[in-house]
């Protein structure tokens, strides 16, 4: 859809969020502190929480393509009890707050194509294991040192004690980021 055209940019940030379920700065926190973000119900979720590997992704409504690749290359790991993946979308002042509602809507709907798309591909992800956070606020892209819009996919990797062990930017190969995940599960 052309950029200037009326209403683009949010269908671009709703394509973005059907998408990204589909498919680096220094960190500010501590390892011993909680990173938190919240998912499109609302529910608190620990980004680096204790007792297993997290992968988490920045991505944002100009990296549908690029997110949807990441996504699909983690789902091998994804029914791993001990691995998580959390994703992380940039919408810095792209939403105004009376569309923040359809956007999490479209997410939601798109979680179910998902979880039935992983369901048949005979993957055991447990429903809400890879949540999705709209960060409108920028608030949980800060607490992760991305304080910036960036033009391609990063990632953050947490060790089972919540300690960040793996920063990646700029990421473009799906192959970079698996080869990160099989090194340490």
């Amino acid at each position: 859809m052309p950029r200037n055209v009326p209403g683009a940019k949010y269908a671009r940030i709703l394509s973005a969020a059907l998408l990204v379920v589909l498919g680096f700065g220094a960190s500010t926190a501590r390892a011993s502190d909680a990173i938190c973000g919240w998912d499109v119900d609302g529910h608190a979720v620990a980004i680096n929480a204790k007792g297993h590997y997290t992968v988490v992704m920045y991505t944002n409504p100009d990296l549908e393509d690029e997110s949807r690749a990441m996504t699909l290359a983690l789902d091998p790991y994804r029914s791993r009890s001990d691995f998580d993946f959390v994703r992380v979308v940039d919408l810095r002042g792209d939403v105004p707050p009376s569309m923040r509602t359809m956007v999490r809507n479209q997410i939601r709907k798109e979680q179910a194509k998902e979880s039935a798309r992983l369901k048949k591909a005979g993957v055991d992800a447990p429903a809400g294991s890879a949540p999705i956070i709209p960060d409108f606020s920028g608030a949980t892209l800060d607490a992760l040192g991305w304080d910036s819009t960036y033009d391609e996919v990063h990632l953050v990797v947490y060790d089972p004690h919540g300690k960040e062990i793996k920063r990646l930017a700029s990421v473009t190969d799906t192959k970079q980021m698996t080869k990160v995940v099989e090194s340490i599960l």
